[in-house]
């Protein structure tokens, strides 16, 4: 899947009438990356990678999510630039807020850290700052990158920077307040403006969806895909493992669907490392590297650089599901101490012990491939299903999965070429193709309000603690109104509605009305009682609107012994992209307002 094969699906020609240009970023838990295609009028867009990072002397695909600031709150080093010599003898007293991604992760989805430390953040700085310094960094490498790779077309740059548009890869699953505080992190990071037309320039797409489309796009998949084709994605990354699953439904040109809702679980590859931390805590405990004199942090910074320098590049990667141990590096060739299992300067690890730091990833990626294969599977149908992400390339990884899989009438398969680049490359061609025509909803969007009381119904006579004596008589709630349920299918930019009354005594109270958009995401139906099942909600956002033009005349209502003024409106959904729209609408003096 190299870069000088990834075409758009549809290969059409740009229609725009002004160069132009879309990067795709991908900023992963552990490492990211950035690719980009300029936009000429008339001609096929290419994917091309950025392969050159300030700290780098050679190309590289992507480069480590880190960042490290001084006690000033001053950036010191970001990316390729925390690991090389000169910094790592001087780093002493930095800060290094590592898994910051993290931070910005929907507040319902809980993490297990598996015994892996998320970095504290400096005192001054939110997360969506220090996602802002390293998307500024990316930012800054792609302009270098692409003002000296372009040659003949030195000013290239200049022509598009200003119009430029960015698609972000995100984890499925996180939309609504995650989405927005990544964008306020473009803002902050220098890629966009503060402004209405800035805010329009940043893009989001899952990363299954992306990975979807560098697939396809790279020739993974049939010669030609057939109407009714199914696949499901599995990206593996450092930190989440996102699994969707597609079905082609127009072969010329290709268009497919979201056909079941998307997953994303906390299992990747950092939570390994994770499991690869305790494990050395047990077998390095009372041994010469935990030294009595020496506070506990001593030792604990000993087995965090274990886990980083040898562990996570070297006995992870080369471990198979045929390996009978792995081999960790210590110390020096003449490092020994048997009663430790340590060799000219190894630590020896049997199979079983490495097996169970993978155990969490590879129990989570089976359950939640099982599950989509289940739901998207038809009668005799073999579902092929696509490793990708950096995760994809750990051997026993693949084999695990693999072994597990194939039997159940799975075909297993990764791309033989460039695994890493999937995201990113296919957030580009999210912008140029998006040939994704419908999703499956991920969850349950509404609001709340109160219905009439039925006191004929016993779910609301037990419930007397929740009546409300009113103008329009007794009322209950709240209870939660869903909107859209999770689980329909959902054309592109498809609108749902539903329409509200409210009352109001006073013009304030019009002027200032406010009302929360809800997600639920677990099993259907919704929990109609809102105030008993609060914590199995969370908010998407505040709609906020100005209704007091309604306070007129016409609206306006006999009640003895006050006045109240009536107002109609609806609250609208746009659904079936990667960003859900919201707004409240109404109709005044013959027009739709919002």
């Amino acid at each position: 899947m190299s870069s000088a094969n990834i075409r758009p699906l549809r290969r059409q020609p740009y229609g725009g009438s002004q160069l132009g240009i879309v990067i795709g970023i991908d900023v992963g838990t552990t490492f990211s990356g950035v690719s980009y295609a300029i936009l000429r009028p008339g001609e096929v867009p290419n994917v091309l990678s950025v392969t050159r990072f300030p700290g780098s002397t050679t190309g590289v695909q992507k480069i480590p999510t880190a960042i490290f600031y001084n006690d000033k709150q001053e950036i010191k080093a970001t990316g390729l630039e925390t690991t090389v010599d000169t910094f790592l003898a001087e780093n002493q007293g930095c800060l290094d807020p590592r898994y910051f991604k993290m931070r910005l992760r929907p507040s319902n989805m809980a993490l297990q850290t598996n015994g892996l430390d998320i970095g504290e953040l400096p005192d001054k700085k939110s997360a969506e700052d220090v996602m802002g310094d390293f998307l500024r960094h990316l930012f800054k490498a792609t302009a270098s990158y692409i003002q000296s790779s372009h040659v003949g077309e030195a000013d290239i740059w200049d022509q598009v920077k200003d119009d430029a548009i960015f698609v972000l890869g995100h984890p499925n699953g996180w939309t609504g307040q995650s989405l927005q505080r990544y964008r306020k992190s473009a803002i902050l990071g220098g890629l966009i403006p503060d402004t209405a037309e800035g805010r329009k320039r940043v893009k989001f797409v899952t990363e299954g969806e992306a990975s979807a489309l560098a697939c396809l796009s790279g020739g993974l998949g049939p010669a030609r895909l057939e109407v009714g084709f199914r696949f499901v994605i599995v990206d593996a990354g450092g930190g989440t493992l996102d699994i969707s699953s597609y079905e082609v439904t127009k072969s010329s040109p290709v268009e497919f669907k979201l056909c079941a809702p998307p997953d994303c679980r906390f299992a990747g590859s950092l939570f390994v490392n994770g499991s690869g931390l305790e494990l050395l805590r047990g077998k390095l405990r009372n041994s010469s590297y935990d030294r009595k004199d020496k506070p506990e942090s001593f030792f604990e910074n000993k087995l965090k650089r274990f886990i980083d320098d040898e562990f996570e590049k070297k006995t992870k990667r080369l471990f198979s599901v045929d390996s009978e141990y792995g081999l960790l590096k210590v110390g020096d060739s003449d490092e020994r101490d048997e009663n430790f299992g340590i060799r000219n300067g190894y630590l020896r690890l049997n199979c079983n012990e490495l097996s169970e730091c993978f155990s969490t990833s590879v129990t989570e990626a089976l359950d939640s491939i099982r599950s989509q294969v289940i739901e998207i599977s038809k009668n005799y149908e073999t579902i092929p299903v696509w490793l990708v992400g950096g995760f994809a390339s750990s051997p026993y990884l693949f084999e695990r999965l693999k072994n597990s899989l194939e039997p159940e009438g799975v075909r297993f398969q990764r791309p033989d070429t460039n695994l890493e680049k999937a995201v990113a490359n296919g957030a580009v061609l999210h912008f140029l193709d998006n040939p994704v025509t419908s999703r499956v909803c991920p969850a349950s969007y509404g609001t709340t309000c109160l219905i009439p009381f039925m006191p004929f119904l016993s779910n609301h006579q037990e419930r007397s603690d929740l009546l409300h004596e009113g103008i329009n008589g007794v009322r209950i709630g709240p209870v939660f109104d869903c909107i859209v349920e999770k689980g329909t299918l959902i054309e592109e930019g498809r609108i749902f509605k539903e329409s509200y009354v409210q009352n109001f005594f006073f013009k304030s109270m019009a002027k200032e009305f406010t009302a929360e958009i809800l997600i639920y995401d677990g099993d259907l139906p919704p929990p109609m009682w809102y105030e008993e099942n609060k914590d199995k909600f969370r908010t998407l956002c505040t709609l906020e609107a100005d209704l007091s033009e309604l306070y007129t005349e016409s609206s306006r209502n006999a009640f003895v012994p006050r006045l109240f003024w009536k107002a109609e409106f609806e609250i609208e959904l746009k659904v079936g992209t990667a960003e859900l729209e919201a707004s409240i609408k109404w109709e005044a003096n013959g027009e739709t307002k919002s």
